[in-house]
C-alpha cells in the first residue's frame, strides 16, 4: 500500500523564524470497501490541488494526500498527529475532506467515514468531536476546513459571516474556518464527467479570482450563493467553535502577492497534475438509524446467532474482525432488513417479501461460509405465518371486481417502493380490465424497477448489461452505464487533426471498441454520428459545417463499449 501522506517520520527542517508556510491536507475517497462507491472525490481533490499549486502560494512539498485505500482511520489520525507537530504559529493549514459522512441525531454527532470502516459501525468512523480536538491542537495562524460531505452543524459557531475587512490586519489575527457542502443533509457527487456541485464552485471561484487575494468569507459567500441556486443542498461556512478562532481571516494569496512582509514564501508555479475523467454517482450520507435497526435485528435473532458473531459485535479481537468484515457486514445488513420487514408485516404479501429477504440472506451465508442459523430461523417463522389462515387479507388488500381500487393500491405501493406487491395488485386489476392503460403502463414500470433491484443486488457487469438490453431507455440506464464504466480503471484517450479542407482525422489511443463518435456543430446543433469499429484512424468531412462568418466550434464526443466518454472542442477552418 502506498504511504504517501502517512509517513510519521522527520518532516524536514522547520521554516525560519518569522516565515510561514501554507500546508495542505487533502483526504478523498472514491473506492470504499463497504459503502457505495463515489466517483468524483479524488478527481475533485486533484483539481483543487492543481489550482492551489499553480495559482496560489501552496507548494507541492507541503501538500499531503490520503486518497482511496490510503485513507484509513489510522492513517487519517496519524496525519492529524503529524500536523500537530509540524505546523507552527506562523503557518497556515487548509484541510480538504471529500467522501461519505454520517450524522447521528441521538447524540448530535457527525462523522467522516474512512475507506475501510464497515457500514453502520460508528465506533470505526472519525467523529467530529475528535476532529475538533486535533484542529484545536494544531497551533497554526489560520486553519480552514473544506468538507464535501454530510457534516454536523454542531461544529459551527453561532455567528454569521462578517465583512472581509482589511487583509493585512485580519491576516495577523488567528482564525479557524469551516466550509461544508451541506448542512445535515445528503449532498450530490455531481453528474457524469463533472465535479460535485460544491467542489465545482470552489474550484471555479479560485480559478477565476483575479485579485491578489481571496478571503475565506468571500469564497464562502460566492460558493453558498452559487450552490443553492444550482443544486438541492445548502452549503454552510462559519468559524469553528472553541478551537482558537479569534476573529481573523484565512486568505488565498496568489503567486507573488505578499500579505504581510516576510510571512509567506513565494513559490515557483508548478504544472497541475493530470486529472483523470471519472463518471459520477450521487453521494450518500448514511444515517445512524441503520445501526439501530441492525441492533434490533440481532436482538430478535440472538438465540440462534453464533457465539463468534457475538464476540465480533462486542469488539473483541478487532484484527480478526477486519479480515472477514465484508461478508459478515453484508449478512448482518440482509438479516436486519429481513427482520425489520417481518416485524412490520401484517398480511401475506408482506410475509412473502420477508421470506424473500431471509432467503437471500441464507444464500449469501452459504456462499460465504457463514452461520446460516439466523436466516433459517427467519425463513421458518415466515413460513409459519404464511400457513396461518388469513381470511380477511384478500378483501382488505385486493378488493375483488374493483379496478379503480386495485389501480389506486398499485400506485400507492409503487410510490412506497414496494414494487413486487404493486405488480401483483396491477396484474389483478388487468384481469378485471385487460384494456386498462394506466394499470398496464404502471405494471411495466414495476417490472423495470424489479429488474433494477435484482441488478443492483448483483452489482456486476453482466447484470448491468442485461438491464440495458431489456431497458435501453430505462430510468436507470444512465446509472447502469456509469457503473459499467466505473469497473474499468483506464481513461479513454483520443487525438484529432484537421486539414485545410476541414477533413477531421480521429485517432483513438485507448478504449474498448466499437466507438460511437458524435460531432456537434455548436452554432446550429447539427450533428454527425459515426461508429469506429476499431482504433484505426477515422476520417470525417466537416465541410458542410464550414462558415464564412469566421471560426465556428465543433464538439467531438467519443464513447466506447464500456461507456467511457471523452470530449473536446475545436474550431473549424475557413
Amino acid at each position: 500500500m502506498a504511504d504517501k501522506g502517512i509517513d510519521l517520520g522527520d518532516a524536514g527542517p522547520a521554516a525560519p523564524a518569522g516565515e510561514g508556510t501554507n500546508y495542505l491536507l487533502a483526504i478523498a475517497i472514491d473506492e470504499y470497501e463497504h459503502c457505495p462507491r463515489l466517483y468524483n472525490c479524488v478527481n475533485d481533490a486533484r483539481r483543487l490541488i492543481g489550482v492551489l499549486s499553480r495559482q496560489y502560494q501552496f507548494e507541492k512539498e507541503n501538500t499531503f494526500t490520503l486518497f482511496n485505500e490510503q485513507a484509513t482511520e489510522h492513517a487519517i489520525i496519524s496525519m492529524f498527529k503529524k500536523l500537530v507537530r509540524l505546523v507552527g504559529p506562523q503557518d497556515n493549514l487548509l484541510i480538504l475532506f471529500s467522501g461519505h459522512g454520517e450524522y447521528e441525531q441521538e447524540i448530535d454527532e457527525g462523522y467522516w467515514i474512512p475507506v475501510d470502516a464497515p457500514l453502520g459501525h460508528t465506533n470505526e468512523y472519525i467523529a467530529n468531536s475528535r476532529i475538533v480536538k486535533y484542529v484545536r491542537a494544531i497551533n497554526s495562524r489560520h486553519t480552514f476546513l473544506i468538507v464535501d460531505s454530510c457534516f454536523s452543524g454542531s461544529l459551527f459557531a453561532s455567528r454569521s459571516l462578517g465583512p472581509a475587512g482589511d487583509a493585512s490586519r485580519l491576516y495577523d489575527i488567528p482564525s479557524r474556518w469551516l466550509l461544508t457542502a451541506g448542512r445535515n443533509e445528503v449532498v450530490s457527487d455531481g453528474r457524469p464527467g463533472a465535479h460535485s456541485p460544491f467542489a465545482d464552485n470552489v474550484i471555479y471561484f479560485l480559478e477565476n479570482n483575479t485579485d491578489p487575494s481571496l478571503s475565506a468569507t468571500t469564497l464562502i459567500s460566492q460558493v453558498v450563493s452559487a450552490v443553492i441556486h444550482n443544486a438541492r443542498q445548502t452549503p454552510r461556512g462559519e468559524p469553528l467553535q472553541d478551537v482558537g478562532h479569534r476573529g481573523g481571516q484565512f486568505y488565498f494569496y496568489r503567486k507573488g502577492a505578499t500579505p504581510v512582509p516576510g510571512t509567506i514564501r513565494t513559490a515557483v508555479p508548478e504544472p497541475a497534475p493530470a486529472i483523470p475523467s471519472r463518471p459520477a454517482y450521487r453521494k450518500y450520507g448514511w444515517v445512524a438509524v441503520a445501526g439501530i435497526v441492525l441492533s434490533a435485528a440481532w436482538l430478535l435473532l440472538r438465540n440462534t446467532a453464533p457465539a463468534a458473531a457475538g464476540k465480533a459485535a462486542a469488539g473483541e479481537q478487532p484484527e480478526r474482525i477486519e479480515e472477514r468484515v465484508t461478508p459478515q457486514a453484508r449478512y448482518d445488513s440482509l438479516l436486519a432488513a429481513a427482520a425489520g420487514s417481518f416485524r412490520q408485516a401484517s398480511g401475506r404479501e408482506q410475509y412473502e417479501e420477508s421470506l424473500a429477504l431471509f432467503t437471500r440472506a441464507l444464500r449469501w451465508a452459504k456462499e460465504q461460509g457463514l452461520d446460516t442459523g439466523p436466516a433459517e430461523e427467519g425463513i421458518r417463522q415466515c413460513r409459519e405465518m404464511l400457513t396461518l389462515p388469513q381470511p380477511e387479507e384478500g378483501k382488505k388488500d385486493i378488493p375483488e371486481e374493483d379496478y379503480a381500487s386495485l389501480l389506486a393500491k398499485g400506485q400507492s405501493l409503487f410510490q412506497n417502493g414496494r414494487f413486487a406487491a404493486a405488480a401483483r395488485a396491477l396484474e389483478e386489476a388487468l384481469r378485471l380490465d385487460p384494456q386498462g392503460k394506466e394499470a398496464r403502463s404502471l405494471l411495466k414500470k414495476c417490472r423495470e424497477e424489479q429488474a433494477w433491484q435484482r441488478t443492483d443486488e448483483t452489482s456486476n457487469e453482466a447484470g448491468y448489461r442485461a438491464y440495458l438490453r431489456a431497458y435501453p431507455d430505462g430510468r436507470h440506464a444512465q446509472t447502469a452505464q456509469q457503473r459499467i464504466a466505473a469497473l474499468y480503471r483506464y481513461e479513454l484517450y483520443f487525438t484529432t487533426s484537421l486539414n485545410q479542407d476541414n477533413l477531421l482525422t480521429l485517432n483513438i489511443g485507448r478504449g474498448k471498441a466499437p466507438f460511437e463518435v458524435t460531432i456537434t456543430y455548436l452554432a446550429t446543433g447539427e450533428q454527425i454520428r459515426k461508429t469506429a469499429p476499431d482504433t484505426q484512424p477515422l476520417q470525417v468531412s466537416l465541410g458542410r459545417f464550414n462558415s464564412t462568418e469566421g471560426k465556428q466550434m465543433v464538439e467531438i464526443v467519443v464513447r466506447d463499449d464500456n461507456f467511457k466518454a471523452k470530449g473536446q472542442k475545436m474550431p473549424l477552418l475557413r
